[in-house]
């Protein structure tokens, strides 16, 4: 997958080695995805776990982690809810659900399921006094999952629509009736009551940066401060660039021809190690001399992510027969943190 940037069948086989024919090869690379004891739990998980750790290890000194819970389309007629954590300047792959239908057809109760894994995989990882803040798109701005990050001490930034009932102090409004004063970039109403079954205790900010945004952002919290909301919520991003790094950006996601959601998930575990792996050699040569050798660098700007850095430097590591591996012990003094947009 990582060298022929393809998720076709024929493509991930050509690379077991196996002196088969290439028909056999590509029907073994479909067995595994159809198989049914292929699952997240044995393929994925162990592998997440020992990055995470690492990850967490490294950057104990952070006071917060940040989740993102988004959809994509994966393959003809099949979208894909994921949650994923901000790191690196980029999304990388928690969990995920699978399903046929749009990008939008996903229930109330399939973000509480999948919220409910997440929250399992993090509580035994995370250390001590860590906090951790859940983001997300106008689709995931339910009650429910705003009690549900209440209840286990999480914080949450959400998009809301232009038409969601509000009240303030017992007054009936909608976002797209107030607007930031002038010369402003936001207003925020602390203490409103959520759409018509009046749900208490969230904060509201309607963001307007016009050299950005050519609508308002309208925003729920239990942040008591505007300037908190906005700058967790910038943050969203990191999985848009996530879906484009296994889509567009590498392994063509997309392009699926599969047609089942269970071959298509297990499809995603090949692609969300395959995302770990290059991400894990990205930051082991981040500072080496090769880069240069791989990519154009610059002073004042990073031209390619971690991630396109690392899927061009495999190729030249092996073209040029120089060894590597991935490992999972980062160095202290890489210069990331969570938070890096680069």
């Amino acid at each position: 997958m990582i060298r022929k940037n393809s998720c076709h069948m024929a493509d991930i086989g050509s690379g077991l080695p196996e002196n088969i024919d290439a028909f056999s090869k590509e029907t073994a690379a479909k067995r595994f995805v159809e198989n049914k004891w292929v699952d997240y739990e044995t393929h994925y998980l162990p592998f997440l776990t020992k990055f995470l750790g690492a990850v967490l290890s490294l950057f104990a000194f952070q006071s917060e982690i940040r989740i993102v819970i988004d959809g994509s389309q994966t393959g003809k007629d099949h979208a894909t809810l994921m949650f994923s954590l901000v790191c690196f300047g980029r999304g990388v792959p928690l969990c995920w659900f699978t399903k046929k239908g749009a990008k939008g057809h996903f229930s109330e109760q399939d973000h509480l399921d999948l919220f409910e894994r997440v929250r399992q995989l993090l509580q035994p990882l995370l250390p001590q006094g860590m906090a951790v803040t859940l983001l997300g798109d106008g689709e995931f701005d339910g009650i429910a999952l705003q009690k549900n990050c209440l209840a286990c001490g999480w914080n949450y930034v959400l998009r809301t629509a232009c038409d969601t009932i509000l009240h303030e102090d017992g007054e009936r409004f909608q976002p797209k009736e107030v607007t930031p004063p002038c010369g402003e970039n936001c207003l925020f109403i602390e203490q409103v009551e959520f759409t018509a079954q009046r749900f208490r205790y969230v904060n509201f900010v309607c963001w307007h940066d016009r050299q950005k945004h050519q609508e308002p952002i309208y925003l729920v919290s239990n942040f008591d401060e505007p300037g908190d909301i906005i700058e967790r919520y910038a943050q969203r991003f990191s999985i848009e660039c996530l879906f484009k790094d296994l889509k567009s950006g590498s392994f063509n996601l997309h392009k699926t021809r599969l047609k089942s959601a269970f071959s298509i998930s297990n499809l995603i575990i090949v692609a969300a190690l395959a995302f770990i792996m290059l991400l894990c050699l990205g930051l082991e040569f981040e500072h080496s001399p090769l880069r240069k050798k791989v990519q154009r660098l610059r002073k004042d700007h990073k031209v390619l992510s971690i991630f396109a850095f690392a899927c061009k430097l495999i190729g030249y590591l092996i073209d040029h027969d120089i060894a590597f591996g991935f490992s999972f012990q980062f160095s202290k003094n890489n210069g990331y943190s969570f938070y890096d947009t680069a």
